[in-house]
């Protein structure tokens, strides 16, 4: 029988508040052509005309592997500074490194990434305003970060959570994700799956008021037992147009035909509660939902064939669900996982500390960004537990952070090299 779990209310679970380790490399502004072209002729319009055109960031290859990437907001009454917040690049450690600098009609911020970086960001355009004034505190969420970071560093992590609550989508971006948060993908990232192929079917359900879907491929014997991926927080993969992404990768041989079902996570703490290594919400994935999508469509019963699939905190429960329920769950997808569950002070890591005593998996991959200091280390803990006990574990770091614009890209073809044994990236 594997280890009970810790019974952690879901509001003393707080991630490691730990700050970056050091801030991003930033680069004069004049490494950007058309900066240094502002800064010589003093058009702005000419110039600004030129950022609406190329969209945003601007990116420059640098020749070493790197880019010189300038992100450009257009200059407005009123503004008293702008911060730029790339996926995990800011922080409350070092907000002067992603704080843009005001140049004529613009504010600019220039930083130097690899060229295969990928990020989400938004853009915080602050006004003057009096001390002590701000956004809206983010209730029972703030004050947990707050609460969980030693006194000396709370006004500096107050004043990051203020900027993060004015941060908007950068409305010059060239990419969005649905949700509207903007996008960078410079040169060398992987290129997102793209949707395609004969549609398949996708049926919705209802459990006990909580949303359901299930995707079959097109062309597939509705009699047949396929391999079966499920999927934890569905309701935002559905929302991101991930069936049509899977009819696209069915159709180019990257992935086999799969049956994928997705469950909608429960609101606020609720999603913690359930996907902080439950063994309820197992059982309700094992039972409840796979009866129900059985009940539709023939789901094969090898373990071997059954992938669990998640990111942060789902992440974490897709390797829990290879342990709690291994006659079910058998292969495991974690992107980003919360390994640092529950982080109180007699429990940390608890999942890897665990995994010694646990039942061998058919494989597990691994995913995690490089930009994610606390979950990096982490993650590799677990890769080296699981190696260590036999498994078939793999590890990919990419160049990112804890980031829906990286697992977005990188869902499907980590499926396919799990399930399909092969990898296309």
């Amino acid at each position: 029988m594997f280890p009970t779990p810790p019974g952690v209310p879901p509001e003393l679970a707080v991630p490691p508040q730990v700050p970056r380790p050091a801030p991003p490399e930033r680069l004069p502004p004049d490494r950007c052509p058309a900066v240094a072209r502002l800064l010589r002729d003093g058009d702005r319009d000419a110039f600004l005309a030129h950022v609406r055109r190329a969209g945003t960031p601007l990116v420059d290859d640098l020749g070493d592997s790197t880019c010189a990437v300038t992100f450009v907001v257009p200059d407005r009454a009123g503004t008293a500074e702008v911060h730029v917040l790339p996926n995990k690049l800011a922080d409350a450690a070092h907000p002067a490194a992603t704080a843009a600098e005001r140049l004529p009609g613009a504010w600019v911020l220039t930083l130097r990434m690899p060229r295969d970086w990928r990020a989400g960001y938004g853009v915080a355009e602050l006004p003057e305003r009096p001390a002590g004034t701000g956004p809206a505190p983010d209730g029972g969420r703030r004050a947990r970060a707050l609460a969980a970071v030693p006194g000396h560093r709370r006004p500096a992590v107050a004043r990051f959570l203020d900027v993060q609550a004015a941060a908007r989508p950068d409305p010059l971006a060239r990419e969005h994700l649905v949700d509207g948060t903007s996008v960078v993908s410079l040169p060398g990232a992987p290129a997102p799956p793209r949707p395609g192929g004969p549609r398949g079917t996708v049926l919705h359900g209802d459990l006990g008021g909580r949303p359901v879907w299930l995707h079959d491929p097109a062309g597939t014997d509705p009699g047949e037992p396929l391999p079966v991926v499920v999927l934890t927080d569905g309701h935002h993969r559905l929302a991101d147009g991930l069936p049509a992404v899977l009819d696209g990768a069915v159709a180019a041989a990257a992935l086999p035909p799969v049956r994928t079902i997705g469950v909608a996570a429960r609101p606020g703490d609720g999603r913690s509660r359930e996907l902080g290594c439950d063994p309820g919400f197992t059982a309700f994935l094992a039972e409840d939902m796979l009866g129900w999508a059985a009940g539709h469509r023939a789901l094969t019963v090898d373990p071997a064939r059954t992938v669990v699939a998640g990111q942060s905190l789902g992440g974490l429960t897709a390797v829990y669900a290879t342990q709690a329920a291994p006659d079910r769950f058998g292969l495991a997808l974690s992107q980003s996982g919360s390994f640092w569950w529950p982080n109180t002070r007699d429990d940390r890591e608890w999942l890897t500390s665990v995994l010694p005593s646990g039942p061998r998996t058919h494989g597990v991959l691994l995913e995690v960004g490089s930009e994610e200091w606390v979950l990096r280390d982490a993650t590799r803990r677990v890769a080296d537990v699981l190696a260590a006990r036999g498994d078939l574990a793999g590890l990919h770091e990419f160049r990112g952070g804890h980031d829906p614009a990286c697992w977005r890209a990188g869902l499907v073809p980590a499926l396919g090299t799990l399930i399909h044994g092969r990898d296309d990236r």
